[in-house]
């Protein structure tokens, strides 16, 4: 993966991700993350990959996906997260649970809050914090990845 960068943007691979703030920028980055996801989805059909920590599967679903497009949109390091996407599903590491937060969020019995270091984006961002939503079934809950977000670094 080649990062380059100047004023207005980063430029990762074929992919222009705006810094900006305008609603522009953020449509521009919403483009890109549904790219990312649909190009993910296309290498692994079966739309789930093994977290390590979690010793199970987590799964892309669309309600999830559209929270991710709309969390990681916000800030174009959030949105550089996603190119990760494959790295983070498989390596966060679980740090503590919640309850649903919002209305969207109802579905979900419970929510695992995962952080991951992202090594390769440094200086961008220190880590990435990805919520995963566990399904209501008792019997067959699934693990589905919610939302991503990148923590900037402290300065």
């Amino acid at each position: 993966m080649t990062i380059t960068e100047d004023d207005s943007n980063i430029y990762i691979d074929d992919y222009i991700i705006p810094k900006g703030r305008e609603k522009a920028d953020i449509k521009a980055r919403e483009n890109v993350v549904w790219a990312m996801l649909g190009k993910w989805l296309s290498i692994n059909p079966l739309k789930r990959k093994k977290n390590i920590d979690l010793k199970d599967y987590i799964y892309l679903r669309f309600d999830g996906m559209q929270e991710t497009v709309n969390k990681a949109a916000r800030k174009y390091t959030s949105t550089m997260a996603v190119f990760e996407l494959d790295f983070l599903l498989a390596n966060a590491v679980k740090i503590g649970t919640d309850k649903p937060q919002s209305k969207r969020q109802d579905k979900f019995a419970e929510m695992i809050i995962m952080n991951v270091n992202t090594p390769a984006f440094l200086p961008y961002f220190d880590k990435v914090k990805m919520l995963v939503g566990i399904t209501k079934q008792k019997k067959d809950a699934k693990k589905i990845q919610y939302s991503i977000t990148a923590i900037e670094p402290v300065e």
